[in-house]
């Protein structure tokens, strides 16, 4: 499933490369491309790595599958210069989720058998992607929706916020700020707990 969604990528990269009007164009297309590949890449790896080593295996299963799925049609619409609403809001939510679960199977390989103190830590972190995920997946889904309410209080680029969503980009915020130290304080208490008992 890997090769495939890596090899359909690669075969719509280079027709999009190929096919672009001039050659800069042609060259910001390759090396947009390429850096979605490694993205998506980094995510993929962490989920192979984790299905190896036996944990949360359909989980990581699944965000092989989002995010080839994703990566295959971004590439489509880099190339076919798709503007539709609905398909950009499924791409979205899409990379959204393959961000978020780098981080998750990023924290799970980097702690294995998280001891009492980071194990909280670890829980608290996940806990915290993914609330991260499911609001990023509302704001992006709801996005440009007109509100049912008139108290419009923010602006991202032309897209209004309503007050409603303007609380959840806060909250949105500060499950960044946990994410961030949650996933480093895991790391950290599990070398620290790990170490006496391999000095035994």
């Amino acid at each position: 499933m890997t090769l495939v969604t890596f090899g359909i990528a690669a075969v719509l990269g280079a027709i999009a490369v190929l096919d672009a009007d001039h050659v800069a164009s042609g060259f910001g297309l390759g090396l947009g491309v390429a850096v979605l590949v490694f993205v998506a890449g980094a995510t993929v790896v962490c989920a192979l790595a984790c299905i190896v080593r036996g944990r949360a295996e359909l989980v990581a299963l699944a965000g092989i599958l989002v995010t080839g799925l994703a990566l295959d049609l971004l590439v489509l619409a880099i190339w076919q210069d798709i503007d539709s609403e609905t398909y950009g809001k499924a791409v979205g939510i899409g990379l959204a989720w393959s961000f978020f679960g780098l981080l998750a199977f990023g924290l799970m390989l980097a702690v294995s058998g998280p001891g009492k103190l980071a194990r909280w830590l670890y829980y608290g972190a996940l806990a915290a992607i993914g609330a991260a995920g499911l609001i990023s997946a509302y704001l992006i889904a709801t996005a440009g929706e007109t509100a049912v309410s008139t108290d419009v209080t923010t602006t991202i680029g032309a897209v209004p916020v309503s007050s409603a969503d303007d609380e959840l980009l806060r909250v949105l915020g500060l499950a960044f700020v946990l994410i961030a130290t949650l996933w480093f304080g895991a790391i950290a208490a599990d070398r620290y707990e790990r170490g006496p008992r391999a000095a035994a």
